[in-house]
């Protein structure tokens, strides 16, 4: 085959003819300018390999493309984590997190900072130490990352990620949405489900058959009954929750604030139904409200709390004899539990490498690397059944246990989406400190509740206040 002609290069009007050209060159000449050309076919041809290999290798089933941080300048990234405890600990960063980034991207170096005094919002703010990459509740939108400045639509940043939020549960998506003025500030990334723990031994006390999935709160309250009694100068208690969970978290999707309009709104029928649903629990002769985390102790037979606890009560008592079943149910709502507590991941409005912090949370919400938490026993809030049913996996002392039960329920839907631009603040708190000096005082529901309106009115004066003295 002929060799391909070489450049022409351009001396006067009149360019040489390939034949005059071809004519002059000297044998040397000739053997250069084949093993020239010999060259620029090898490197057309890599180049066409290399093409095709980057065309293979774009499909992704996790529904994430590194896109615009497949670049492999170095670049570092502050991870601030505002929430979850445990990654106080770089140990627990670096196992949950770090070390999942640091595999898939060599090229990002990554600076991790945990909430604790000196390292709060502001101090960061105020040092000029502004993160690219927040983990916080996902119900601190408005509070946290709003209020502090923090947030970016990460909508375009996703798209350019190719990733499909289909994968993750919607009811948790609703969550940022609402408390983050409609936009998608953030990602759902790992967080927590309910459970109705039992203690086997006091229903094999009592002869009483275990729970099941599925159970409503009518049916677990006729449990409670039961088995709230003494025993050989033994109290034991039928039913404890923390009440600030079940109120905050509650299945019925009740707000503490009005939606359009800066007051609050627990004054409510809907309210006073819901609370009164609570209270019967702890109205049950010796059944007062008690400190859930006693449940290892042995003294209760039901106890819902968060699905951490599969880990910190066995270890509390490594002769327990345990098992979970969903958290209960209304009986007008089957298959809903409570509402979700999430942790999520938001890209700042500040941030200079936004692509590279997206790329990372895609990452971090791959079906790769959501299988390996799940397996630690974290819940995903991915839909994928086989990273759900991996929950665990890599935890002996979860063998045989109805884990799975974390899974059982959908999350009740987050309170309607409030107004834009109206004043946050965490009624829970006064409504949960209203609901047990109602336990120890006897006061009728319709005081309490207008209690804890009047104190999440105080709240919200001080938090406009402050606003405006800023």
């Amino acid at each position: 085959m002929m060799n391909p002609s070489p450049p022409i290069v351009r001396t006067g009007a009149h360019p040489p003819t390939r034949g005059d050209k071809f004519n002059r060159m000297t044998e040397g000449e000739l053997s250069r300018w084949r093993r020239r050309n010999e060259l620029i076919k090898r490197i057309a041809t890599l180049a066409l390999l290399g093409a095709l290999a980057t065309g293979c290798g774009n499909g992704n089933k996790n529904g994430a493309e590194p896109g615009a941080a497949a670049q492999t300048e170095p670049v570092t990234l502050l991870f601030y984590t505002a929430q979850n405890g445990n990654y106080a600990k770089e140990e627990n960063f670096e196992s949950d997190i770090g070390q999942f980034i640091k595999a898939k991207f060599p090229h990002i170096k990554l600076e991790h900072i945990h909430t604790a005094k000196g390292s709060e919002y502001q101090d960061l703010i105020g040092a000029g130490k502004i993160p690219d990459i927040v983990l916080d509740s996902s119900s601190n939108v408005t509070s946290a990352i709003i209020r502090n400045g923090l947030q970016h639509d990460m909508t375009a940043l996703l798209q350019k990620q190719k990733f499909d939020l289909n994968r993750i549960d919607p009811a948790l998506l609703q969550v940022v949405r609402n408390y983050g003025d409609g936009k998608l500030n953030g990602l759902p990334f790992l967080g927590s489900n309910y459970l109705m723990f039992y203690n086997k031994d006091v229903f094999d006390k009592f002869g009483v058959p275990y729970p099941r999935d599925g159970m409503t709160w009518d049916e677990t309250y006729e449990l409670a009954k039961k088995l709230t009694r003494t025993d050989g100068g033994v109290q034991y208690n039928g039913f404890q929750a923390d009440p600030g969970l079940l109120l905050k978290y509650n299945p019925r999707s009740l707000g503490f604030l009005d939606a359009k309009e800066d007051k609050p709104e627990v004054a409510t029928e809907a309210w006073k139904q819901y609370v009164a649903h609570v209270k019967r629990f702890y109205d049950i002769p010796n059944n007062p409200v008690s400190n859930v985390d006693n449940f290892p102790k042995g003294q209760y037979a039901l106890a819902v709390h968060v699905a951490e606890k599969v880990i910190g009560w066995p270890q509390a008592n490594p002769n327990l004899n345990w098992d979970v079943v969903a958290a209960p149910v209304f009986k007008d709502a089957p298959g809903v539990g409570l509402q979700s507590n999430f942790y999520s991941l938001f890209v700042t409005g500040q941030s200079k490498h936004k692509d590279e912090a997206a790329a990372v949370i895609a990452h971090l919400l791959s079906d790769e690397v959501q299988t390996q938490l799940s397996k630690k026993g974290l819940i995903t809030p991915l839909v994928g059944k086989d990273v759900q049913k991996a929950f665990g996996d890599n935890m002996p002392e979860l063998k045989g246990k109805n884990v799975q039960a974390v899974y059982a329920n959908k999350y009740a839907p987050p309170p309607p989406a409030r107004a834009n631009g109206l004043t946050f603040v965490d009624g829970s708190s006064k409504m949960r400190a209203a609901f047990v000096d109602m336990m120890k005082t006897n006061e009728d529901i319709n005081t309490v509740l207008r209690k804890a309106e009047d104190a999440i009115k105080q709240d919200i004066a001080a938090a406009k206040a402050l606003q405006t003295n800023k």
